[in-house]
């Protein structure tokens, strides 16, 4: 970072000359900003006068050493300012003290003298331009306006809101009415107006909602109809679907029918089971009391001969109670036997139903295992296939990286000019305002440029919020000298004249800054690296400027700024 000398159109603090009844003399200017000496200093030095805001302004502004202007005009060199080496010009102050002048603000009649004028009119004159206070706003009104403009006029002022009662600044009043919970919306489905937004997803729920035409879910949904149906259109849709309705409901039907069939069945064969163990054990009773029987009539026949004279008297009796009681027994036994017929054949069946569900649930169970090898080699392929995809999208990135740098060098090429004027084109420029304030990007390169074919090679370098001194309150602007081709053919240290602009796009009044490189410093030195150390303007403009309604430092979200460097003497 350097000195340089200051050659600077900025808002002036001397008052204008024309105030002066009679001709303006010479040495009541101001050195530096050409108007009228406003708290006049003289430097012990040289012996020049200043308005002491506009000397302290460039001591400060400058890196390392301010020189006098007047001097450079006058080819004076190695006069240098400092702040401490000035004083208070007393002497041409009493002077100018008793000088009538005339306020020159349209509309206002003042006379009076010089010291009046100072020290009351000009911080009192009801017709004097002033900024509005407004942080943000940077409008000029007449001074009378202020009250009327900070009420009803000026972007940056404060009202409240009509909806929910906030405090909101009025430029951002649309901003805030968008995200507003009280801001009155139209619901989308009924078409109501002035729904608070805050109450507009109650308004449309689908169970407790009051809106008559919310979207609620079908009736039938429990069969699998998944269609959101304005609330009052449930019927029309019912006749569109009964098709669609009636298929879902055969499908549940049967799905259900089956599955109560499955129980049934399982519970017959476990009755039939149970029955048939149970016949099957009155059976083996049955044979067992007709054995005994048996034995016992054979018994009976032995003894016939001995009780002749019983069998002569009831024997005919006992003998038909006992075959009574047999051809009954043959009979139980003989339905018992068609009982265990009849169950054997049932069991039989159940068993080969059984028999035919268990091979089919054998093959249900075989494809089962085939379709998750199917998937598991699916899945296989899949991730082979997603693997590929990565690295043919690491490839494309790659590809999209080597475009971009081509893009860029050919555009940097295309913006390259080689007769040391650079005009900068800064584009969206709201969004790298925005990212500067926070330190998301301090600062911002231009392209290069050249003073010739194979001249110094330059850029300059931009902190939209300010660097150094000018950090949050200025624009700072710097030059910078690149590592070039043909360093090795050119004269060091560089000693070209650098001018720097902030182009007005009204044409009324462009933001100016020049200097002259200090010899002695490392940025003006053959460089070593890829660039030297930036040098310029820390307090190039202030951010309010930006903003001013009287220019158009920035238009539609674009600025332009312009870098000559004087090649006259490289020719």
């Amino acid at each position: 970072m350097m000195a340089y000398s200051v050659e600077r159109k900025m808002t002036v603090s001397g008052y204008k000359s024309d105030i002066f009844l009679q001709r303006c003399p010479e040495k009541y200017l101001c050195s530096l900003c050409t108007k009228l000496l406003k708290d006049p200093v003289q430097t012990k030095q040289c012996g020049h006068r200043y308005c002491r805001e506009c000397l302290e302004f460039r001591i400060k502004g400058s890196i390392r050493n301010a020189e006098c202007k007047a001097c450079a005009d006058e080819n004076i060199s190695n006069s240098i300012l400092s702040l401490d080496q000035i004083y208070n010009d007393r002497a041409i102050l009493r002077e100018m003290s008793d000088v009538k002048v005339r306020c020159v603000n349209e509309g206002c009649n003042w006379r009076g003298t010089y010291k009046e004028y100072d020290k009351e009119h000009f911080l009192t004159c009801p017709m004097e331009e002033i900024i509005c206070e407004n942080a943000g706003c940077g409008a000029e009104i007449r001074r009378c306006q202020l009250t009327d403009h900070l009420k009803t006029k000026c972007a940056m002022r404060l009202v409240s809101c009509q909806y929910c009662g906030d405090q909101v600044v009025f430029g951002h009043l649309d901003k805030h009415n968008g995200k507003c919970s009280r801001y009155p919306t139209t619901c989308q489905y009924c078409k109501r107006q002035l729904i608070p937004r805050e109450e507009l997803k109650r308004h449309q729920d689908t169970e407790k909602g009051e809106c008559p035409k919310k979207l609620v879910l079908c009736k039938f949904r429990q069969v699998g109809c998944e269609e959101m149906i304005e609330l009052d259109k449930t019927e029309e849709h019912n006749k569109i679907f009964t098709v669609q309705h009636l298929f879902m409901l055969l499908q549940t039907l049967t799905s259900l029918m089956s599955l109560i069939k499955n129980c049934n069945d399982r519970h017959d064969v476990d009755e039939v089971k149970k029955a048939a163990e149970n016949n099957g054990r009155i059976l083996e009773n049955v044979s067992m009391e007709l054995k005994n029987l048996k034995t016992k009539v054979n018994q009976s026949n032995g003894k016939e001969k001995e009780n002749a004279d019983v069998a002569t008297k009831g024997g005919s009796g006992n003998a038909g109670t006992v075959t009574a009681s047999l051809e009954g027994l043959q009979s139980t036994l003989e339905d018992l036997r068609n009982k265990q017929t009849v169950l054997h054949t049932k069991v039989t069946t159940s068993e080969g139903v059984i028999a035919v569900l268990n091979n089919q649930l054998e093959h249900s169970s075989s494809s089962i295992q085939t379709f998750k090898r199917d998937r598991s080699k699916d899945r296989e392929l899949i991730e082979s296939l997603e693997r590929k995809i990565k690295a043919q999208d690491r490839i494309i990135a790659l590809k999209d990286v080597a475009l971009a740098e081509q893009d860029l060098r050919i555009q940097s090429l295309e913006q390259t000019s080689y007769n040391g004027v650079l005009v900068w084109k800064l584009s969206d420029f709201k969004r790298k305002r925005h990212e500067a304030i926070p330190g998301k990007t301090t600062s911002i390169y231009s392209p290069c440029f050249y003073t010739s074919r194979h001249g110094y090679k330059m850029c300059a370098r931009i902190y939209l919020n300010g660097d150094g001194i000018g950090k949050g309150n200025h624009v700072s602007l710097f030059f910078t000298i690149m590592k070039g081709p043909f360093d090795a053919l050119l004269r060091w240290p560089f000693r070209q004249k650098v001018t720097l602009m902030w182009l007005d796009q009204n044409y009324r009044e462009h933001v100016i800054d020049a200097f002259r490189p200090d010899p002695t410093s490392s940025s003006f030195k053959r460089p070593t690296t890829d660039m030297n150390i930036a040098s310029g303007c820390p307090l190039f403009m202030p951010l309010s400027q930006l903003d001013s309604p009287l220019h158009a430092y920035v238009k539609d979200d674009v600025a332009f700024l312009k870098i000559m460097v004087d090649v006259s003497d490289l020719e």
